[in-house]
């Protein structure tokens, strides 16, 4: 007897918003799940993020999943953070993924529903490096509008959810920004050390499949133990 009926995804068409370390080991999963899986790397710009999820569907007829793993980073002295700076975040991490929700939301809406998933950050729920004020404002607005996301659009059964990883390689930070230390560099606060883009491309297999039926509106914690050490 295998798994399948709960984590596969055989007949599920995926699209992946974010060349990201993340994004790449998720569709890497996706695939062996069975999933027919596709990355696009639209940057924060609207028209082509919409231009995407429209083009997934024109090619494979259906979204069944939506994953945006799109992420802007990067840490900078609070004085010092410019609006560019702060709008830079907004855009790819809040703006974004707003466009690229509500394309795949009405696209879902004609099919049956969906699954939508969005890739955040433990920052955006507790202090983890200093600077870090537009990173997790940015990652707070994405929490709060996958939630809802959820209620609005359970009648429609489309499920949405975000992950939290921790501890991740997530992807280079952008120009200026700066190590300023925090909790998080602290020995002893990484209770099992550094995790791996496949250690959460898990967690998102896991809140897109069959397994996470039962599952909305959550948010799912992957830090090592950060927040309890």
């Amino acid at each position: 007897m295998t798994l399948d009926r709960l984590f596969g995804l055989q007949d599920k068409c995926a699209l992946i918003i974010g060349a990201t370390p993340i994004g790449i080991a998720t569709q890497s999963l996706f695939i062996e799940a069975g999933a027919t899986s596709a990355l696009s790397d639209p940057g924060a710009d609207p028209e082509a993020i919409a231009n995407a999820v429209d083009q997934f569907v024109a090619e494979h007829g259906k979204i069944d999943i939506l994953v945006y793993a799109a992420t802007r980073t990067g840490t900078y002295p609070l004085a010092d953070t410019t609006l560019d700076q702060w709008d830079g975040m907004q855009d790819y991490n809040v703006r974004g993924a707003f466009v690229a929700v509500r394309q795949a939301v009405r696209h879902m809406r004609d099919s049956g529903g969906g699954a939508i998933v969005a890739v955040s950050t433990m920052g955006s729920v507790h202090p983890v490096l200093m600077g870090n004020a537009a990173y997790g404002a940015s990652k707070a607005g994405l929490n709060a509008m996958i939630r809802a996301v959820a209620l609005d659009e359970n009648d429609h059964g489309i499920r949405a959810n975000t992950i939290l990883p921790g501890a991740v390689p997530v992807g280079d930070p952008e120009a200026g920004a700066v190590r300023l230390g925090g909790p998080a560099m602290q020995p002893g606060r990484l209770m099992m050390g550094m995790g791996s883009c496949e250690d959460v491309a898990a967690g998102i297999l896991y809140l897109a499949s069959p397994a996470a039926r039962f599952m909305t509106g959550q948010i799912l914690t992957l830090d090592g133990g950060f927040l309890i050490s």
